[in-house]
């Protein structure tokens, strides 16, 4: 019974580190070849189980900090930066450790100099990105993307996709650093009485579309518009083919031109706005 346990929980992991991070499952089946063979030179029963854990969790580590990053290189993608100390962040290091902080090398580059710009006439605020890409492109077929492709459960982020936080006061009114939720999503700023209320046509159409902000704890702080303008306007000032951003966001932040929305078919986009690099 324990031998079935072992098996069943062991291919668990492998499907959750596969939907999360794409390669997740593969980096764990390389750490079982690894592990069967040095397991016979551990005697006592509780190293052997600590090694197997934290083994594991630094042999993991070691391809997301060194090995994935140089492999990714080789189709022209790479990591936006893992830590919080610059001006470009992950909202959570979740988003690194599963490898969802992918992006074409020269949209790395623009969002790298969006950052520095936007930070140089706001210091001390910081460009949070949240689910971007996974490291690796796979075409099955020409014309047709693998679902590892695309970015569980973002399925249209494809390689050059970043979804980027909005800009939130802190509970004193102060312009901050801090999302409404631990991860960005969910965190949403409803339709005003005279905004265009896209989420109560959509609900009704799509369980999915307000699933997160209606389950998800949320911080009570409230989006700061004019920096959080100037910095979709940041990012429309380098080129891009598509912005993503709910319509009562595009009209309380008076943003003219074309802007698009995920409709009723995605989630909603007024916790985040989402940007496709050329």
């Amino acid at each position: 019974m324990r031998r079935i346990f072992g098996i069943f929980s062991k291919v668990i992991l492998f499907f959750l580190l596969t939907v999360l991070s794409q390669i997740g499952g593969l980096i764990f089946l390389l750490w079982i070849i690894t592990f069967h063979r040095i397991k016979p030179n551990i005697v006592n029963l509780w190293i052997r189980r600590m090694t197997n854990v934290f083994g594991f969790i630094t042999f993991y580590l070691l391809f997301v900090i060194a090995i994935i990053p140089a492999l990714a290189q080789l189709q022209h993608r790479a990591p936006l930066p893992m830590t919080k100390s610059g001006n470009l962040v992950p909202v959570t290091y979740w988003n690194v450790v599963f490898m969802r902080n992918y992006i074409i090398t020269s949209g790395k580059e623009k969002m790298v100099k969006i950052a520095d710009e936007f930070a140089q006439k706001h210091p001390g605020l910081k460009v949070k990105y949240m689910d971007c890409n996974y490291p690796f492109r796979f075409d099955v077929f020409e014309g047709n993307t693998w679902v590892l492709e695309g970015l569980v459960p973002h399925i249209t982020h494809v390689g050059d996709v970043a979804d980027i936080a909005l800009i939130f006061n802190d509970k004193n009114g102060n312009p901050s650093n801090q999302t409404r939720t631990f991860f960005g999503y969910g965190g949403s700023e409803e339709p005003g009485p005279h905004e265009f209320n896209r989420p109560k046509m959509c609900d009704k159409k799509n369980w999915r579309y307000s699933f997160m902000y209606r389950n998800i704890p949320k911080k009570d702080i409230h989006m700061n518009g004019p920096l959080t303008r100037d910095l979709i306007l940041l990012f429309r000032k380098y080129a891009y083919s598509t912005i993503y951003i709910e319509t009562h966001l595009q009209q309380r932040l008076k943003l003219k031109g074309s802007y698009g929305c995920a409709k009723c078919k995605g989630v909603r986009h007024d916790d985040h706005f989402h940007v496709q690099f050329k």
